[in-house]
């Protein structure tokens, strides 16, 4: 019994994750790593370790389609956002429609995912992503170094609010 305790002590997710590379040419642990946060799985031995990483993946692009709804459809949205969509630009506008429709069929393909479990159809979704989020991170944080510098150069004291 203190052998598998102390076995399922030692596992290491990094050797799983480079076996499964190995197998699968998959990318690089530390660029997963450093995109989509995989060594949250280090805490478990997963038994389905491609399964559990696209669940990693999932979680980052849960999160920029919900903020890309906010931004195309604000309904209730943070009062930060508005001053964001009140400088927002013409092309930006568009810029973010389209990493709607890349992330919202990356999301549509996860579900299909969940429904039947195939390693190959992971490792497939795995490579794909990283491959557009790798041509998408660098536009989405222009973006935002945008929306970043329109806010801080607003002055919002001189914008009407609810109460005037």
């Amino acid at each position: 019994m203190e052998e598998e305790t102390q076995e399922s002590e030692q596992y290491n997710f990094e050797e799983d994750y480079e076996s499964l590379k190995k197998q699968h040419n998959l990318p690089d642990f530390e660029a997963l790593a450093q995109d989509f946060d995989i060594e949250k799985i280090a805490d478990k031995e997963p038994l389905f370790l491609a399964r559990e990483i696209r669940r990693i993946i999932n979680e980052k692009i849960t999160a920029y389609i919900h903020l890309f709804e906010t931004l195309i459809n604000p309904t209730a949205p943070p009062m930060f956002v508005f001053k964001i969509l009140k400088n927002m630009t013409e092309e930006e506008k568009k810029e973010i429609q389209e990493f709607y429709k890349v992330l919202s069929k990356a999301q549509i393909e996860i579900m299909k995912l969940d429904t039947i479990y195939k390693e190959e159809d992971e490792i497939k979704f795995i490579n794909d992503n990283f491959k557009i989020w790798q041509e998408m991170k660098s536009k989405i944080h222009t973006l935002f170094e945008s929306f970043q510098t329109n806010f801080e150069n607003g002055n919002i004291e001189k914008e009407r609010s609810y109460f005037d």
